[in-house]
């Protein structure tokens, strides 16, 4: 019995004077799987953002919005950065309104998206604040 409590004891030395990210497969595998859980999470995301496209170009109403404000959020895709941008939305000659958008901007593209810019929006009749720009 003396044998396997020194061997129990040498595991638990060696796991001390193991860094945290390298002690045993549970913390590997629980990284990879919170990995895999938000890579799901972003494709999940795309997908409805792709389905709100597609129902804001069959349904959405035509308009136009001017930028007032453009905020980084820390988060890129493909290393285009995703904004949060202060909008202005008029539709069809009615008062501007304003709306608060985030969006995935091209790199070549974020001269166009400064505040001052007018943009051409769509905008969902029954949600005027959910809106796609293009």
């Amino acid at each position: 019995m003396g044998f396997l409590k020194d061997i129990r004891n040498l595991q638990k030395q060696a796991e001390a004077m193991t860094p945290p990210e390298h002690r045993g497969m549970a913390g590997g595998m629980r990284r990879m799987r919170d990995g895999v859980a938000q890579a799901n999470q972003v494709l999940g995301d795309l997908q409805a953002d792709g389905v709100k496209a597609q129902h804001l170009m069959a349904n959405g109403q035509a308009g136009s919005a001017t930028i007032t404000a453009v905020r980084d959020t820390g988060m890129t895709i493909n290393d285009n950065p995703t904004v949060e941008m202060d909008l202005d939305v008029s539709l069809g000659g009615g008062e501007p309104y304003a709306v608060t958008h985030r969006q995935t901007i091209s790199r070549i593209a974020i001269p166009s998206f400064q505040p001052g810019a007018t943009v051409p929006v769509r905008v969902d009749p029954a949600d005027r604040t959910s809106l796609m720009i293009g």
